[in-house]
């Protein structure tokens, strides 16, 4: 209850008008926990402008809160079950073998331990009332059934979304501490995997990694070398909020060079006025091969303006 307990000032993101507590909001929300299933209630906010209500924990008004209050909601909302963070984290070393089938395992045996134990409580406490040697009344009620543990599927996505909650940290964690050389380059081999809806809609994806093979950014266009502004700007604006210097170089699959000014690439990345583009090594071998009459890549290149980094 970000509003009723901490005081936070927040407004609705729709018409950026304050929101006031409404009472508390009717639907309970069940948590997957480690040994059993816990209740979370949160309270109702109201727009006085538009007459529009929020609950306490929509998307919107956690992202309002400071991140010591924010980190301290404890779940992973879904469209019906909820899963306590805590779980989440038992994935995040998945090459280790802690995947979702693995936890789903661990999670039935404690759901199943904790279950026993409790009704081992009611059969204890329910025989208090039976007099010895007296019929007894009524027979006692059986416990009553464990709440099933969702599926391994269910526990992938609720991972999925947790980690794409934290897509925007896990950028700019890369950035701040890799990305000196950059490498850009075109596949059609991801599109041609694209199914269902996506399928046929894009023709090349282009990928900017570093020196590490980490990706840092991706984007799929229509054509190669087509719509790359989206991609330049957004690295470029990566790279000045993280507040780290800009690559040294840049090696490309084309539109390396240009006769006269700055070459296209070069272009793209505009405020990296430092930056020096090169023609990756493997294009290189591929385009130096000479043929009868005819000049080589590497003369059309002038030489000057191509130089190798290892």
């Amino acid at each position: 209850m970000s509003y009723r307990m901490w005081g936070y000032k927040l407004s609705y993101m729709a018409c950026s008008h304050r929101l006031s507590g409404a009472g508390l909001y009717r639907t309970v929300r069940r948590v997957l926990d480690t040994n059993g299933w816990y209740f979370m209630a949160t309270e109702y906010l109201e727009c006085r402008c538009c007459r529009k209500n929020v609950a306490g924990w929509s998307q919107d008004v956690l992202d309002q809160l400071h991140h010591t209050h924010r980190d301290e909601f404890p779940a992973i909302l879904t469209y019906r079950l909820s899963c306590n963070k805590k779980l989440i984290g038992k994935m995040c070393e998945c090459m280790l073998g802690n995947g979702a089938n693995r936890l789903r395992r661990y999670l039935l045996e404690e759901h199943t331990r904790s279950w026993m134990l409790r009704s081992k409580k009611y059969l204890f406490a329910f025989a208090k009332f039976i007099t010895s040697g007296a019929e007894p009344s009524a027979t006692p009620p059986l416990p009553p059934r464990m709440t099933p543990v969702p599926g391994a599927k269910w526990l992938l996505s609720v991972y999925t979304r947790e980690v794409a909650s934290r897509l925007e940290e896990t950028k700019a964690r890369i950035t701040s501490i890799f990305g000196s050389i950059l490498k850009m380059n075109s596949t059609k081999k991801v599109t041609k995997n694209l199914a269902g809806a996506a399928a046929g809609t894009a023709a090349w994806v282009t990928n900017v990694g570093n020196e590490h093979s980490q990706i840092l950014i991706s984007i799929l266009t229509a054509a190669e070398g087509a719509g790359l502004h989206p991609i330049a700007t957004g690295l470029m604006q990566r790279y000045r909020d993280a507040s780290v210097s800009p690559p040294l170089v840049l090696y490309v699959d084309r539109d390396c060079c240009s006769h006269g000014g700055p070459s296209k690439v070069s272009l793209l990345f505009h405020q990296w006025d430092q930056l020096l583009v090169r023609l990756d090594v493997w294009h290189l071998m591929r385009r130096s091969g000479c043929h009868h009459g005819e000049p080589s890549t590497i003369q059309l290149l002038h030489g000057a303006s191509l130089v190798l980094h290892f």
